[in-house]
């Protein structure tokens, strides 16, 4: 993996008290008005589209914050300062990111092919981006590397890391069932859905975030 010459933070990092599930109830159970409140001003910042990638960004700062238990800065402070970092960057990275399933699910069409091939190529590439974002966003946020070494050090972790990228897509199927369901899901996604998806994700990848990144110093940025 590509590691880094410095990590990002606000001072040293809280040794891991907790991960997976039982980081999620923690959480939960001490900041759940908080995530309320973000996932409001997530789904705000989102309304221009191309702010997706920011925004999410600033998303999984103030919930890593919440669940590495660094620092408290504020949510507003917290998501505002990760919304402008390499704000161009990013978002040109992040859109053609978001853009990749669609564009992979397309080659079966263009080569003839029909059904159940495009079908599985859809799957296929959805779940890919799924695992690969789940690491690649709590990654940008917590190590000053380049954004290309980030996203091959995803790449690297959602293979290595299998059992953890098991646990995400098992969290994952939440998504499948309210993307089935959506209308009747809309009021949840507005009150804290994309909060507690971003939740699931960061508690998940802690864990392996600290094993081959825990023992680099933070410094201040």
């Amino acid at each position: 993996m590509a590691f880094p010459s410095k990590e990002k933070g606000r001072g040293v990092f809280a040794a891991l008290k907790a991960s997976g599930w039982e980081s999620v109830r923690l959480v939960l159970s001490q900041y759940w008005v908080r995530l309320i409140g973000l996932n409001l001003l997530y789904l705000l910042c989102c309304l221009p589209v191309i702010t997706i990638p920011a925004a999410t960004c600033a998303l999984h700062r103030v919930i890593l914050n919440m669940v590495r238990e660094t620092r408290y800065e504020g949510v507003f402070h917290g998501f505002f300062a990760e919304f402008r970092t390499h704000f161009l960057k990013r978002t040109v990275f992040g859109l053609l990111l978001l853009l990749a399933p669609a564009s992979i699910a397309c080659y079966p069409i263009i080569f003839g092919m029909e059904g159940s091939a495009v079908v599985i190529t859809t799957t296929i590439s959805v779940l890919l981006y799924f695992c690969i974002t789940k690491y690649f966003y709590p990654l940008l946020v917590l190590l000053d590397v380049d954004i290309w070494a980030n996203f091959k050090n995803a790449c690297i972790m959602a293979v290595v890391e299998w059992r953890t990228t098991l646990q995400l897509i098992t969290a994952g199927l939440l998504d499948l069932m309210l993307l089935l369901f959506t209308y009747q899901a809309l009021p949840f996604y507005i009150i804290i859905l994309c909060a507690f998806n971003c939740l699931l994700g960061c508690a998940f990848v802690n864990q392996p975030f600290e094993k081959y990144f825990g023992s680099k110093k933070a410094s201040e940025k």
